[in-house]
């Protein structure tokens, strides 16, 4: 009894199933498809799912006819236990997939529910929500049972959360609105290279008593690709910040932008504030959120100071010549405050104003203007943060759920993102 209240304080807003045979944080989001926490060994059996239980559940339940997904790209587990019926399609935690994991899972599972009628899909992560409510939304679009992203993840939250939030993560969020784009418009995925031209930061992080020392870096493929230099004593009050890149840069596919506070003179002395995944096709072919995507109306207006960090030799005839070489046609990529992951958690406005916002300005670029990247190795991945690197939960004080895999009780191979 006392396991399984400690499993229902872990779950959180998740809906457990409980049919006075077992209690598992496991929801039916269909007939077919479930939603479900991993399934552990070990002392972690004791607060998340007992690997044990979930294949007596499945035995019982479904004898011969489901299949596993596993989302999680920092741990595994012995697939016999399923019969060797397990689907490997991981990314990390707190994270967007790749764009091009997506539709390969989703044609995975309709194949395996196609074989026959009986078929199921166990579909899990770590905690069971954000990474897999990310699938399964993508999964209920491209099989047509919802139409929209937006009503896709509100059909989602509903199902398996007590509260309605299920993908709350943005950028998780924005990959659902992605897949949802190419459904819509039946499609494929193709590699779009752009150039990135310039940032601009409007209002400032109450950081160090109303001053921030803003910098960010890009990460393509987990590589870091680029560390832009902080600005100084940037002080509250002041509308914008602009930062401009030394060479317009070439990025491709899936991008990181993280963005942090020098706090200090050592390189180590930072703490990231927030940070955002976006997609490059989706530069070039660009969505239009649906209606309730976000909950808010926009406001494009401009500010009326700005601060600028130019490059070092106010480089800004690359530039001109990519713009020359496209037709100098530019796109720009507006992220609000609710869009930009971490600092949507600061509801009471503590650290961040609710005006904050990130333009992100690019030319099209062409595909041998690609640096060639490193394959991704321990050495050079986006490193995860320390907690002292990390702008905490607390100083955001949003009184309000995690939104993803965050547990009260964690192990030492869980990574603070």
């Amino acid at each position: 009894m006392a396991g399984n209240k400690i499993k229902s304080i872990v779950s959180k807003n998740k809906i457990r199933l409980r049919d006075g045979n077992f209690d598992l944080d496991l929801t039916y989001i269909c007939p077919n498809i479930i939603a479900m926490g991993f399934p552990a060994e070990s002392l972690e059996r004791m607060y998340r799912n007992d690997m044990e239980h979930v294949v007596k559940f499945l035995n019982s339940h479904h004898q011969d006819h489901y299949k596993v997904y596993n989302l999680c790209s920092e741990r595994n587990y012995d697939t016999s236990r399923f019969d060797h019926r397990v689907a490997h399609y991981p990314f990390d935690d707190h994270n967007p997939p790749r764009i091009e994991l997506i539709r390969p899972f989703c044609e995975d599972v309709m194949q395996w529910l196609a074989e026959d009628k009986d078929n199921v899909a166990a579909i899990h992560c770590k905690a069971g929500k954000g990474r897999t409510g990310v699938m399964i939304c993508a999964l209920l679009l491209h099989q047509g049972r919802c139409l929209t992203a937006a009503e896709s993840m509100e059909y989602y939250g509903k199902i398996r959360t007590t509260d309605g939030k299920g993908v709350t993560i943005p950028s998780q969020r924005r990959y659902v609105q992605y897949y949802g784009e190419l459904v819509k418009r039946n499609t494929l995925y193709k590699t779009q290279t752009v150039l990135l031209k310039r940032v601009q930061l409007y209002t400032i992080p109450m950081m160090s008593s109303g001053t921030c020392c803003p910098f960010f870096t890009v990460h393509q493929h987990k590589v870091k690709i680029h560390t832009q230099e902080a600005v100084k004593g940037v002080k509250k009050g002041l509308s914008c910040v602009e930062f401009e890149l030394p060479h317009a840069l070439p990025i491709r596919d899936d991008v990181k932008i993280e963005f942090y506070h020098k706090s200090g003179l050592l390189k180590m002395d930072k703490r990231l504030m927030f940070h955002m995944w976006f997609n490059t096709y989706f530069i070039v072919h660009p969505i239009q959120p649906d209606k309730d995507y976000f909950g808010q109306a926009r406001s494009h207006s401009r500010p009326t100071s700005t601060v600028s960090c130019p490059s070092p030799d106010q480089a800004r005839a690359p530039f001109a010549e990519d713009e020359m070489l496209n037709g100098g046609e530019e796109f720009v990529l507006e992220l609000h405050k609710d869009e930009i992951d971490k600092a949507n958690k600061d509801k009471t406005n503590k650290v961040f104003s609710p005006n904050l916002k990130v333009k992100l300005f690019f030319a099209r670029g062409r595909e041998d203007q690609v640096p060639p990247t490193p394959e991704p190795s321990e050495g050079n991945l986006s490193p995860s943060q320390s907690e002292n690197d990390l702008l905490d939960d607390q100083d955001l004080d949003d009184g309000t759920d995690s939104g993803d895999e965050d547990c009260i009780y964690e192990t030492s191979e869980s990574s603070v993102v």
